[in-house]
């Protein structure tokens, strides 16, 4: 399968003409960006082969759209996986992605993007991200539609488990919500404190363990603010992932039973 990355000028180009090619981002085709740039090619071929693979983008009225991202997540990863961090970082592999290979994926996901954009400050908000990368180098990974499925991807793999995405189906509830808490954090750079962290809630959420505070993440977010304070103390880096699951559990555990003293 043949994928291709968007030349650094066009990139560029079409970013700073957003306000006036938003609408073209409800177009079935891709073809207004050969004619944008005068029937010149801004896409080159990427000197990599992966197997031929397709993204589900269709959903019933019963489907759940956080499901469909994760089973797309599993497909995009695994079929690219051989690729390095530093080339999935670059913004040329996932604006090209997102413009050429699977723009018919991004349409159906997005459909009717201009409907969501009120103002100027918008369109970067909105395409800007979802296409492009337009925040910071980190967020962008995870804002970016194709580029936060490879990376949920990378976080999440295991090579030690029998079931190798174990991991990701935690992300399968909020969806949104959870992977840009999870990965906008410091820590999130070290699989072994990543795959811990996430051990660990996956066992508090089959426990059905809650803290009462009246906020459906306070587990989520309570066990990475414990990391994030940890880690100003103590090199994580230093600990397996077993161990760091085992710390967590054990700060979360702790809370619970202050919890029912407090009752």
């Amino acid at each position: 399968m043949k994928l291709h990355f968007m030349k650094e000028e066009y990139l560029h180009s079409l970013k700073l003409n957003l306000k006036n090619n938003f609408e073209h981002y409800n177009d079935k085709s891709n073809e207004w960006i050969y004619e944008f740039f005068h029937k010149e090619n801004p896409f080159v071929e990427i000197d990599l082969q992966v197997e031929e693979f397709t993204l589900s983008n269709k959903l019933n009225d019963d489907d759940d759209v956080s499901k469909q991202d994760i089973e797309n997540a599993i497909t995009l990863y695994t079929a690219m996986k051989n690729i390095s961090d530093v080339q999935a970082s670059d913004e040329r592999l996932w604006a090209g992605l997102t413009h050429c290979d699977f723009w018919n994926y991004m349409h159906y996901r997005w459909l009717n993007v201009k409907s969501n954009i009120k103002k100027d400050g918008d369109i970067s908000s909105t395409i800007g991200s979802r296409y492009f990368f337009n925040l910071t180098p980190r967020r962008s990974l995870i804002t970016n539609t194709l580029s936060r499925l490879w990376w949920l991807g990378r976080l999440t793999y295991d090579e030690n488990r029998e079931d190798k995405f174990e991991l990701i189906r935690y992300f399968e509830k909020d969806f949104s919500s959870k992977i840009l808490i999870m990965f906008s954090s410091n820590f999130t750079g070290n699989l072994e404190i990543t795959k811990g962290l996430i051990s660990a809630l996956m066992k508090l959420e089959k426990e059905n363990y809650k803290v009462y505070d009246g906020n459906k993440r306070s587990v989520f977010t309570k066990a990475g603010n414990f990391l994030n304070v940890y880690g100003g103390n103590h090199i994580l880096d230093f600990y397996t992932a077993e161990e760091i699951e085992d710390k967590v559990l054990n700060h979360m555990y702790k809370i619970g039973e202050n919890q029912n003293i407090d009752q």
